[in-house]
């Protein structure tokens, strides 16, 4: 999980339709893509170039296959991993505490967004009522 959200949020940075909210954090290391770009050994700029040169999802896909930081237990131990994204003693803690005061409303914030992809789902509208268990 990320790979299909970041290719996405690549292909509208290179069209020049990144939304604005959107702009300062790709690739940015302390934000999601950062974590994941880390994670895989991976650098911002060879992505943003397959994506130029490969811009089929299946194409990113392929490439991202085959970085050596990428293998069948990495990928497993991401999809481990980032549900647990800014919880406590998790990556991503001290960003998610920041974004949770300043997005989310702090200590009034919904309290199913407990994560940074709680997070993500609250602010995109779709946020069950009910806090998930993660």
């Amino acid at each position: 999980m990320w790979l299909a959200r970041l290719s996405d949020k690549i292909r509208l940075h290179l069209q020049g339709n990144l939304a604005d909210d959107f702009a300062p954090f790709l690739g940015h290391r302390l934000a999601t893509d950062g974590t994941f770009l880390k994670f895989f050994g991976l650098e911002l700029d060879p992505l943003l170039d397959a994506a130029r040169n490969e811009y089929s999802d299946t194409a990113i896909t392929d490439w991202f296959a085959r970085q050596p930081g990428v293998s069948s237990d990495r990928i497993v131990a991401w999809n481990e991993l980032a549900p647990k994204l800014g919880q406590p003693g998790e990556p991503m803690e001290r960003a998610f505490n920041y974004a949770r005061r300043k997005y989310y409303g702090g200590d009034n914030a919904d309290p199913g967004v407990a994560s940074v992809f709680t997070g993500i789902a609250w602010d995109e509208g779709y946020l069950d009522e009910t806090p998930p268990r993660l």
